[in-house]
């Protein structure tokens, strides 16, 4: 094999690991995100059986996904 096709295949390679590890970590945050998520949801169902409004924390689930899952890029980015 000539040293521009093996330099080809490894870096072909190389793309699809980089495309996996993304893939994962990616993943990953999602799902750290969600399990934040549903703490958030647990505690607001408990608070309603109080008889308390958190109707802010219903209409934020979609800030709360992105704030946990940029916090967990940055920790593991």
């Amino acid at each position: 094999m000539s040293d521009q096709a093996e330099h080809d295949k490894i870096k072909a390679d190389l793309a699809r690991v980089m495309d996996l590890n993304a893939k994962l970590l990616s993943n990953a945050a999602s799902t750290y995100a969600y399990n934040k998520i549903n703490n958030l949801l647990l505690m607001q169902v408990l608070a309603q059986v109080e008889s308390r409004n958190l109707e802010e924390i219903r209409n934020n689930v979609e800030k709360y996904i992105a704030q946990f899952t940029d916090e967990f890029m940055k920790m593991n980015g």
